[in-house]
């Protein structure tokens, strides 16, 4: 006779719905590294199911148009690098100099990671696909109101928040600005041009986070 307390555990089957979950988070994760190895150029529905190793009318299921499996996994990549981003950078390093300059450093390395540059390639397809620009201005919200939320945590007592703000995003448009024209001039070079305005912008910095120190120095 068997014993019952030494019988293998009964293995719980996948439900239908986990196994459309699991692959459509293996279209998209194929997606995204299709993107990454091989640029925007060459993420086709076809080249992300072989990688996904599903069929491309599975895809399809899944994705009904190449724009939905782009939009969604260019969504997975920005949310992946917020996420990561907002664990290695601590916004309170902006109340000392050498933290307001690890800041931004860690934030250029983030903003040049491999996933950030190939996800940054969409922001000059969309001239061409302006199907995009909902999609990429939402994304580019939620993104921003994360920033924000954070910055304004640290700092609820600067009375120059409008300030904070608006430096917050024209970094962020600068940082972009950069990335886009590491095709043209390479990353030596973009890197840099990164070091030269990096100076300028922890004085922009300190003269809105901490405006005593920044006239005592002058």
């Amino acid at each position: 006779m068997i014993d019952q307390s030494e019988a293998a555990p009964r293995v719980r089957r996948v439900t239908r719905a986990e196994q459309r979950a699991a692959t459509r988070s293996a279209i998209v994760e194929a997606a995204v590294q299709c993107l990454v190895d091989e640029g925007y150029g060459a993420l086709t529905t076809r080249r992300v199911a072989e990688r996904a190793d599903v069929a491309q009318s599975t895809l399809m299921h899944h994705f009904p148009s190449r724009e939905e499996l782009i939009l969604e996994a260019v969504t997975h990549v920005a949310l992946r690098l917020a996420d990561r981003a907002l664990d290695t950078i601590d916004p309170r390093g902006l109340r000392t100099p050498d933290g307001r300059e690890a800041v931004l450093d860690e934030a250029w390395r983030e903003f040049t990671s491999p996933q950030a540059l190939a996800a940054a390639q969409l922001w000059s397809a969309v001239w061409d696909e302006p199907e995009l620009a909902a999609t990429l201005r939402e994304l580019e919200e939620r993104i921003g109101a994360i920033i924000l939320t954070t910055v304004g945590a640290v700092f609820p007592e600067v009375e120059a928040r409008a300030q904070l703000v608006a430096m917050v995003h024209a970094m962020v448009a600068l940082v972009r600005g950069l990335v886009l024209a590491i095709p043209i001039w390479g990353r030596v070079a973009i890197d840099a041009r990164w070091a030269a305005i990096k100076p300028l912008l922890l004085q922009l910095l300190e003269q809105v986070v901490d405006p005593a120190a920044a006239t005592a120095a002058t």
